[in-house]
């Protein structure tokens, strides 16, 4: 006889006794269940409590989980550690001027023309850097760029100079090669790289500075430079005294000479020699035809 055919002959008592049996026992594991579930979950809750008040315990915990975090964070890290910045661009020179006397000149010269400080803290970096390597006077260097174009890189004068130097791009177009073509003349750094190198040449070739600046401006065939090589050497000078840490006393004398320049009446001299008036007197950044053969070095 098969199980089936003996369940059918169990009375009715004995199949209600089965039917009980099977309910208490699945009573008993939904109970047993619901006592695991509930002391895991009070578990869990002591657990957190003690990290919670327990310091030690919580620096361990973190511990153990931080190695794994570093681990699964690196790669992401590589593109940006691997990156390099494009040639002739401000990024070749460092964007902070961690010494003393450069923190003052970057003061100076952004107050004295009102150029943001982050920015002029890049072209006072910059100008250190090009006069490290070129054996230049970087406090003469900034005094160029400073009477030339007032720290604006994209100046540009009628007859063509550009730039924070006012360099000819047109003349020294092989010049600007290496830093991208002569597109970069607008580019500051390179813009002080070139002008820079030009200067240097004048100087070497005049026997002096202020020879050089008498060439750099073009009026190395005139009796004297109207003044531009007087006006480079005394901005040259205040930045040496802000470096100093004399800030305001630079930028008052600054001012002071600015007025005076102002002020200053058209001499006799001038009066009876036009010939030589237009040239005697060039405003920052104006080159004639005479800068144009002059600055081709």
């Amino acid at each position: 006889m098969t199980s089936t055919t003996i369940s059918l002959h169990l009375s009715p008592a004995r199949q209600f006794a089965w039917a009980d049996a099977v309910r208490d026992i699945r009573d008993g594991a939904l109970a047993a269940a619901r006592l695991v579930v509930t002391f895991s979950g009070c578990s869990a809750l002591l657990l957190a409590a003690v990290l919670l008040l327990n310091e030690g315990a919580r620096s361990t915990l973190m511990s153990a989980f931080r190695v794994p975090s570093m681990l699964a964070t690196a790669p992401a890290m590589e593109p940006v550690e691997e990156a390099v910045a494009p040639v002739g661009t401000a990024a070749e020179t460092p964007t902070a001027a961690v010494d003393p006397q450069q923190k003052h000149v970057v003061q100076y010269l952004s107050r004295r023309y009102r150029v943001a400080e982050e920015a002029t803290r890049m072209l006072v970096s910059a100008a250190f850097q090009i006069g490290k390597e070129s054996k230049l006077d970087p406090l003469l260097i900034l005094s160029v760029v400073a009477i030339e174009s007032s720290l604006n890189p994209f100046a540009e004068s009628a007859m063509g100079a550009q730039g924070l130097m006012q360099v000819m791009t047109r003349v020294h177009a092989e010049r600007f090669e290496p830093h991208g073509g002569h597109l970069a003349a607008l580019d500051p750094i390179a813009n002080m790289k070139v002008g820079s190198a030009i200067l240097n040449d004048l100087i070497n070739r005049g026997g002096s500075v202020e020879r050089g600046l008498q060439l750099y401006v073009g009026a190395g065939n005139l009796p004297d430079d109207g003044g531009y090589g007087a006006r480079v050497l005394g901005e040259r000078a205040r930045l040496a005294l802000a470096s100093t840490g004399k800030v305001d006393a630079a930028i008052a004398a600054g001012r002071t000479a600015t007025a005076a320049s102002e002020q200053k009446p058209a001499s006799t001299a001038e009066s009876s020699a036009p010939a030589i008036q237009p040239v005697s007197s060039p405003p920052a950044g104006t080159l004639t035809e005479e800068t144009v053969r002059e600055r081709a070095v």
